[in-house]
């Protein structure tokens, strides 16, 4: 398996003989090579930091075994899942729906907004993971996770429509840790985004 996107090159390897995830982030050649070289490397350090605070407090999130600034690349566990996006197909939908609203309001309290979580960025398996923190951030601020909710609330839209699963996300996720500040900030954002919406 091999996936190249805006950010990374993200493939399955063999690595000291077992199954992996290598992720090799990209190189922006409009920049100049030596503030690439930097920006590349405190986005890796990013990366890996983010996901080793999430692997300490027990969140479920691939291990990663190897940081490699040189080659901008991370080596971390492949986790043989199928992706949220596949899963909501199924019967199983509302179990899978209050599990990712644990998960992200366990993500949130801990600091970290996931800054990518589509349906296509968690992994279900025995338990639901969350995968590629690219995007992701350190912030407290409720309107930062808030707009982690809206951003999984229209990827649930895009492909999930026959579901209606809004309302069992948002139910779930509301049993979180500071969960309230994050619900009215998410009706602030979206309100916002109607109302630039209708004037054009």
């Amino acid at each position: 398996m091999k996936f190249r996107g805006a950010e990374a090159i993200v493939e399955t390897i063999d690595w000291q003989g077992k199954t992996v995830i290598s992720k090799t982030r990209n190189k922006r050649g409009y920049r100049h090579p030596s503030l690439e070289k930097k920006l590349v490397v405190e986005r890796l350090r990013s990366e890996s930091r983010i996901m080793e605070r999430l692997i300490s407090h027990g969140v479920s999130v691939p291990a990663i075994y190897s940081v490699n600034p040189v080659k901008n690349r991370i080596i971390m566990e492949f986790v043989d899942g199928r992706t949220l996006e596949r899963a909501l197909r199924t019967d199983a939908f509302n179990s899978h729906l209050k599990d990712l609203a644990s998960l992200l309001s366990k993500i949130h309290s801990l600091g970290v907004i996931h800054g990518d979580p589509t349906t296509s960025n968690f992994l279900v398996k025995d338990k639901i993971y969350a995968i590629d923190f690219g995007l992701s951030s350190i912030s407290d601020d409720p309107e930062d996770r808030a707009s982690d909710l809206r951003v999984f609330l229209e990827s649930l839209d895009s492909h999930h429509s026959e579901i209606n699963g809004r309302e069992i996300f948002l139910s779930a996720y509301s049993k979180g840790e500071g969960s309230k500040a994050v619900l009215e900030a998410l009706k602030v954002l979206e309100l916002r985004g109607r109302y630039n919406l209708m004037r054009g």
